[in-house]
């Protein structure tokens, strides 16, 4: 693939180690780097003409993300510093009543735990649905369903298995009872196709520092109409739509049905370049080739790694596969030394797993090193 050596090449990491640890960090993109050098240039060439340039940044990543999550409106989109500040204003932002309930599950990441688990204090209930062998029956998700459930919140891809759920059957079965649908998207958005229209999700948080391509600091949050016209600023502070009645000394926001309300004087402008220079790019590739190339990594992998012996904890089959491999061994965090001393970078999960995760970047040859590398070490344990 022609796109694929070539984006390979914006990866400096890519050209000194084998990086299979993307749903970490992207490891640091050239076009990142470009689109911050050209914000401070801009600023201190005195170019930003009242903050001109910055704010075209975050309408053309507010455009870019309305495109990438399947065509629904910019004005929807709020910038955010990451994905756990994104679920803490749905969480915070929410009309909750005491005794309301939301949908946890524990395979979820600490940043879709703590938002939820923060809400006990104002009489909120967290009822926590256990996982199946890394697995998330939605049979399991509906039972736990009530008539004081207000949210489900789940991870796209849970970070430590890569187990993906099915979240248009979920919105489906969240919808029929009125309940509202959030979503952590940031082992998704970049990697595999996220279609929040059509798939009726109420609410997408992602950071961008990961397959956005991005820098830490900046992220965003996608709300549908029904839910946002619910959520009120938990915080005052200016945006494009929030001021002050000077007459009666009040705070007004010109337009409730934006997403922008919820956002905070200045945003990581210097973020919003290298995200924007980020989804460009991925817009350009094409989430559908992407992930084309990226599923049959994953699934090579995946079957190497099971043929060699080991117990690999990752969905084979392609419904609930994702960019993430991981495998559960006696002593990962030796497993993960061990790689490190062969120049392949992987991941130590605390749940006992050790995570191989894939990239726009990720090619055959790191497949092969990684497959070589788990053979050797496989002996070790024998």
């Amino acid at each position: 693939m022609n796109w694929q050596k070539e984006i390979r090449e914006l990866f400096p990491v890519c050209q000194v180690q084998t990086y299979l640890d993307s749903a970490f960090g992207n490891g640091g993109c050239r076009i990142a780097r470009d689109a911050m050098e050209q914000f401070f240039m801009e600023s201190f060439s005195g170019k930003a003409e009242g903050k001109k340039y910055w704010n075209q940044a975050a309408e053309d990543v507010r455009r870019l993300s309305a495109e990438l999550l399947g065509g629904v409106e910019p004005q929807h989109i709020s910038i955010t510093k990451n994905t756990v500040e994104g679920l803490n204003i749905i969480a915070q932002a929410f009309p909750w009543q005491a005794g309301d309930n939301v949908i946890l599950n524990d395979q979820e990441h600490t940043s879709n735990l703590m938002p939820w688990l923060a809400l006990k204090d104002r009489g909120v209930n967290c009822k926590m649905v256990r996982g199946e062998n890394c697995r998330l029956p939605l049979e399991a998700i509906e039972a736990a369903m009530d008539e004081h459930t207000r949210i489900v919140a789940i991870s796209h891809v849970q970070n430590a298995t890569g187990y993906r759920t099915d979240l248009k059957k979920l919105a489906e079965l969240c919808h029929q009872r009125g309940i509202f649908l959030v979503v952590d998207a940031i082992q998704t958005l970049g990697v595999l196709p996220c279609d929040a229209k059509a798939w009726g999700i109420d609410a997408v948080a992602s950071g961008g520092h990961k397959n956005l391509l991005a820098v830490p600091g900046v992220g965003i949050l996608y709300i549908a109409p029904k839910l946002l016209k619910l959520l009120k600023p938990c915080y005052g502070g200016s945006s494009a739509v929030n001021g002050i009645n000077r007459e009666l000394w009040e705070n007004t926001c010109s337009d409730e049905n934006s997403a922008v309300k919820l956002e905070l004087s200045n945003l990581n402008y210097p973020g919003l370049y290298a995200l924007r220079a980020g989804l460009e790019l991925l817009l350009h590739t094409g989430i559908d080739n992407i992930w084309e190339h990226i599923s049959e990594l994953s699934k090579k992998l995946n079957t190497a790694l099971r043929e060699i012996g080991y117990c690999v904890v990752s969905e084979e089959e392609e419904e609930h596969r994702s960019s993430v491999v991981s495998v559960s061994v006696p002593n990962p965090l030796e497993m993960k030394a061990y790689f490190g001393e062969q120049g392949v970078i992987i991941s130590k999960m605390d749940a006992g797993y050790v995570r191989f995760s894939l990239g726009i970047f990720s090619n055959e040859e790191d497949i092969e090193k990684a497959i070589k590398v788990a053979a050797a070490y496989y002996k070790t344990m024998e």
